[in-house]
C-alpha cells in the first residue's frame, strides 16, 4: 500500500476540519431559522384560537392608513385635470400601469401597491357626474378599487 506524505496528510486534516466546522456553521443558522418562526407566529389564546387584540391590530392600523391615502389621492386627482384624465383613461382602457403611475403622484408610496390588486371599474350613475372613487382594503390580499361612475356605460 503506498504511504501518504507529509503535505497530502495536511490537506486531509484541513479538509476534514473545514467539513466540520461548515456543519457547525449550518447547525447553528439552522437552529436559529427554527426559532425565529414562532416568533413570528400571530398571538394564540389558549384554545388554539388567534387573539383578536393583537392578530389584527396591525391590519386595522394598515388598512386605515391605505383607505387615508385613498381618500386623500381622490381629492388630489380631482383637483388636477390632467392625472384625472390619465385615471378616466386608465380606467376605461383597463391599463392598470397607467393608474398605478396616475396613484404614485398623488400620494400612494410603490410599497403601498407592492402585491396589491387594483382593480378598475367602470359602470353606474352619479345623475351625469363623471367621477373617480379610490377605495382600499387591506391586508391578504391588499386590493385598490378605481370606480369611474357614468351616467351610462356607453361613455
Amino acid at each position: 500500500m503506498p504511504s501518504i506524505d507529509g503535505s497530502l496528510k495536511k490537506r486531509i486534516v484541513i479538509l476534514s476540519r473545514m467539513n466540520l466546522l461548515r456543519g457547525i456553521i449550518f447547525s447553528i443558522l439552522a437552529s436559529l431559522g427554527l426559532l425565529a418562526v414562532p416568533a413570528k407566529a400571530p398571538a394564540q389564546v389558549a384554545g388554539g384560537e388567534q387573539n383578536p387584540q393583537f392578530a389584527s391590530a396591525p391590519s386595522k392600523a394598515e388598512a386605515a392608513s391605505l383607505q387615508k391615502k385613498a381618500s386623500q389621492a381622490q381629492a388630489r386627482i380631482h383637483a388636477n385635470k390632467d392625472d384625472r384624465g390619465q385615471l378616466m383613461r386608465a380606467v376605461k382602457t383597463n391599463e392598470v400601469a397607467l393608474a398605478k403611475q396616475v396613484l404614485l403622484r398623488n400620494g400612494f408610496t410603490a410599497e403601498d401597491l407592492e402585491n396589491a390588486k387594483i382593480t378598475l371599474r367602470t359602470g353606474g350613475g352619479k345623475g351625469g357626474k363623471d367621477e373617480i372613487e379610490i377605495s382600499a382594503t387591506c391586508c391578504d390580499p391588499k386590493e385598490i378599487t378605481i370606480q369611474r361612475s357614468l351616467e351610462y356605460f356607453t361613455k
